[in-house]
């Protein structure tokens, strides 16, 4: 039974799907393609217009045409119409194209959603280049490119020029831009426009320079620039046609070059390859004198200018082969990069502030920058000599102690009298008066110790001695000196009473910033590396003492502690103020070419 009802219901279902392809197929939006002339040339632009009676079924895609044509502009209009009083409405797509190649080219089926336009043959003839070497196009407009050097080094500059001539008047010219793989593009400054002559005749030219840096030797493709401009549709050479004449856009290729790029010579024995047309050394010193004094900065100032050479291949000029009684304090490189008529020229300038801590002569060594000079095919060297800075004592140095005579050399300055010449006086060394005399003090000596010694022993039964409270009076005024000195915000005068500070709690540091720095953790590091910058930075910055004096403070607290003495009370910089009664407590505080 099942299988007689399907045979029953298959013509109808059949049918059904027949009909359902033959509505669908009606139903179906018919979209016409259509050139504006035919044939046309392959460096010119022509319109494709396509038209529907009704509305499809959705927007267009033209990627396709991106297959043989360039799309240079699209557009969309409608329009309705009575006619016998029937009204019809028409829709339009325009695109404009110019077209890659020659020869018999097809327009494929554009999908606009489910509709589909129907295909397009369209010739497309061969005109060629009649203009000078190097460029495209008829005789009105012409693209010019050249190059130096057609064989560079690797990373040195290439002068890449475009020039765009013409004898017509245009409504407007766009350049496509300048990208090459494995290579470095900056244009040169802005366009530049003069007149010249090709064949006999006047053209007003518009040049373009960029300056291209080979990343890898070997060989490197300029790939060809695309113009667009729209000139007259007709008149040639001094014609100048009414206005209102018809325009046209016109397609020009420039011609591809190709370079071989060298890579960096056997004969360059430098660190750092560095090609350029010019290599400058410059150095500055503030003071220029070059005599300062002990604590006192010196900035020293390295400049290094390369003509034709990017910043990115500008080495380090560093701080390699200073004295080590000189500390450094290096700020930021600063880089710069000026766009020339000619190419690039680029600057690198190092500044550093020299600390001397003990006097003397120091030789700031020579530094030398080789690099492979690309006019005249050979390695030099860009260098500085030495210079000789002088530092004298001043009252930032710090003071070294005089050791304190031993007991013995003591003993021999209050017994040996004076001498002449490295001889005794005579009469006095050998007399034996002085022998007596010297054992007999000798003896009151010894006598006077043994006593001292037998009282301290019996003081030391009887009651426990207390310490000696000379060291805490020291202390306390080296406290009192050193948060006076945060609290006038005096750089200098902290340094001095945080040496003596450290001196007295660190007996084994270095009597240096860097010294107590290296003593320190925490916040008191941060708080004496900021005091270091204050005083020896460059540019000089305004100094602020609390947060050293918040440092030393908590650092006492802890090392009280770690002693179990107990809390120590030490003042805050700046003591809040009492409050009253009545006032409460105090808070704290074209031809524009676009690219």
């Amino acid at each position: 039974m099942a299988a007689r009802g399907l045979r029953a219901w298959g013509p109808l279902i059949l049918g059904l799907l027949l009909w359902l392809g033959w509505s669908g197929a009606v139903l179906a939006t018919e979209i016409i393609v259509t050139a504006d002339r035919e044939p046309v040339s392959v460096n010119e632009s022509f319109n494709l217009t396509f038209s529907a009676d009704e509305s499809p079924d959705g927007e267009p895609d033209f990627t396709p045409l991106s297959r043989d044509f360039r799309v240079l502009s699209q557009s969309q209009n409608s329009q309705i119409s009575m006619v016998n009083g029937k009204i019809s409405r028409t829709f339009e797509w325009t695109v404009t194209v110019v077209a890659k190649q020659a020869g018999t080219l097809t327009v494929p089926p554009i999908a606009f959603g489910d509709d589909r336009s129907k295909p397009l043959t369209v010739t497309v003839t061969d005109r060629p280049a009649p203009g000078p070497a190097g460029s495209a196009g008829d005789d009105a407009l012409l693209i010019e490119v050249d190059v130096s050097p057609k064989n560079p080094y690797v990373q040195a500059q290439v002068i890449y020029t475009v020039r765009v001539l013409y004898r017509t008047r245009l409504g407007g010219a766009r350049l496509s831009p300048l990208e090459i793989p494995d290579a470095l593009v900056q244009q040169l400054g802005d366009k530049h426009n003069y007149s010249t002559e090709r064949n006999g005749a006047t053209y007003s030219a518009t040049e373009i320079r960029y300056a291209i840096f080979p990343q890898k030797s070997g060989p490197l493709l300029i790939p060809p620039l695309t113009l667009d401009a729209e000139v007259q549709a007709s008149g040639r050479g001094g014609f100048n046609p009414f206005f209102g004449r018809p325009m046209k856009t016109v397609s020009l290729r420039s011609k591809a070059i190709e370079l071989q790029v060298r890579p960096a010579p056997a004969a360059f024995s430098g660190k750092h390859w560095l090609p350029a047309q010019n290599v400058t050394l410059e150095e500055t010193l503030s003071p220029d004198t070059g005599r300062i004094e002990t604590g006192q900065p010196l900035t020293r100032t390295l400049t290094l200018r390369a003509q034709g050479a990017t910043v990115g291949v500008l080495p380090e000029l560093g701080l390699a082969g200073l004295p080590e009684d000189i500390r450094r304090y290096p700020d930021q490189p600063a880089l710069d990069e000026q766009r020339q008529g000619t190419g690039l020229l680029s600057t690198r300038q190092e500044k550093t502030a020299l600390v001397p801590d003990r006097p003397g002569r120091y030789l700031l060594p020579a530094i030398e920058v080789p690099w492979w000079n690309t006019a005249a095919e050979r390695m030099e060297v860009a260098r500085l000599p030495e210079r000789e800075i002088e530092v004298a004592a001043g009252a930032a140095a710090p003071i070294q102690p005089v050791p304190e005579p031993t007991p013995a050399s003591a003993q021999e300055t209050a017994g040996t009298p004076p001498v002449k010449g490295g001889e005794p006086e005579s009469g006095r060394a050998d007399s034996p008066i002085w022998f007596w005399l010297c054992l007999f003090l000798a003896g009151g000596w010894l006598i006077t110790a043994g006593l001292w010694w037998r009282t301290a022993r019996w003081s030391q039964e009887k009651t426990v001695m207390k310490p000696s409270e000379s060291p805490q009076l020291s202390g306390s005024r080296l406290m009192r000196e050193l948060k006076e000195a945060c609290a006038a915000n005096d750089p200098g005068r902290a340094r001095r009473a945080l040496l003596d500070w450290a001196a007295q709690r660190w007996p084994d540091c270095d009597a240096s910033l860097e010294g107590i720095a290296g003593h320190s953790q925490g916040e008191l590091k941060h708080a004496i590396q900021a005091l270091g910058r204050a005083l020896y930075g460059y540019p000089r910055t305004e100094w602020n003492g609390a947060a050293l004096w918040a440092a030393i403070v908590t650092t006492d607290l802890g090392k009280a502690r770690a002693e179990n003495r107990g809390p120590v009370a030490l003042a805050p910089l700046h003591p809040p103020a009492q409050a009253s009664p009545q006032s409460g407590a105090r808070r704290p505080n074209a031809l524009s070419m676009t690219q």
